[in-house]
């Protein structure tokens, strides 16, 4: 699970000659030119944003950019690049514009926010305040509810970003190892959820559902595996079967693990292919338990309709290995 990673880089060029080096940034480096908040939804922490502007501007600000270009390498690479084909002879000036951090959270967001004002003298701005205000020797952070290991839409981003006067490799340093505890103390419970996952399957093919759970717990980064054994799952009483259990560590309530479980347990026609039984704090999570009264009527039509929810969540490329994995199973 990643809690932390860096956001695009900030590269502001100026220069009297704007279409000339948009031009070569866009045929050269394979720029893409667009809207501000599209470039950043569509950025990675190895992204360049370049903003240019003509040699009048002082300031690192939006809305003062003739074009606004992703660039999808470091920027120490891009500018590498640049100076080795002498384009740098169209540049009056180089700016960075505040670093870019992005941190997982969960539980009460304002929590979080709160002390992380008061451990680093952070201020609270919008995004585009924040890279007019900040300077190359400071840090954005943004923070996350959902999985930050991929391309995330402006709606999974809090609008609370804050602003620290702090340069990133000091911030990163200190979040590699303070960045938890600000997440749980932040959680109602205070604390993790242990949970154990038991994958029972009558006809033995616990290799293809293991696959299949193991796929989606790491593209949702639901949490951390912390071990796996065969066990027993004592499914009726005087009776048991054996199983493949894999223990979670997560930030996830039972209910919504739970859920996520129920649709991998049948496929598309509704068809039972595995019974993924879930427990916590030793007491097993029936699937009458989530969904409230509407969803608690029919077992198999909750676990097509929290099918449907789980693949929207998914990637096509995932999606399409879980179909298939099916197909190898039936």
């Amino acid at each position: 699970m990643v809690f932390l990673r860096m956001g695009a880089r900030l590269l502001f060029l100026r220069t009297e000659k704007i279409e000339e080096l948009k031009d070569y940034i866009v045929n050269n480096l394979d720029g893409l030119v667009g809207e501000f908040e599209k470039c950043l939804e569509e950025s990675t922490e190895d992204s360049t944003i370049i903003f240019i502007t003509d040699i009048d501007r002082e300031k690192t600000d939006i809305d003062d950019a003739k074009y606004i270009i992703l660039v999808n390498q470091p920027s120490s690479i891009l500018l590498a690049s640049i100076l080795s084909d002498n384009s740098s002879k169209v540049i009056h000036r180089v700016d960075l514009g505040p670093a870019f951090l992005i941190m997982r959270t969960a539980g009460d967001e304002d929590k979080v926010v709160d002390r992380l004002k008061k451990a680093y003298d952070a201020e609270v701005v919008s995004l585009r305040e924040g890279i007019s205000k900040g300077e190359k020797m400071d840090t954005l952070l943004a923070l996350a509810k959902k999985s930050i290991a991929h391309e995330l839409n402006s709606e999974d981003v809090s609008n609370n970003i804050l602003l620290l006067s702090h340069p990133v490799n000091y911030v990163q340093k200190r979040l590699r190892s303070e960045g938890i505890v600000f997440i749980t103390q932040s959680m109602e419970s205070g604390e993790w959820y242990e949970l154990r996952i038991n994958i029972y399957d009558s006809y033995s093919n616990y290799s293809q559902h293991y696959k299949r759970l193991m796929l989606v717990l790491n593209q949702l980064e639901l949490g951390m595996v912390l071990g796996e054994t065969w066990t027993r799952d004592h499914a009726l009483i005087l009776y048991s079967v054996v199983a493949y259990q894999v223990r979670l560590f997560t930030l996830y309530s039972p209910e919504e693990v739970k859920k996520i479980l129920l649709g991998l347990e049948y496929n598309k026609e509704g068809k039972r292919l595995v019974d993924f039984d879930l427990y916590y704090r030793n007491k097993k999570v029936s699937w009458r338990d989530v969904g409230g009264k509407k969803g608690n009527k029919n077992k198999v039509e909750q676990g097509k309709r929290y099918r449907e929810e789980l693949f929207e969540k998914l990637p096509d490329v995932v999606i399409e290995n879980l179909i298939q994995l099916e197909k190898d199973i039936e």
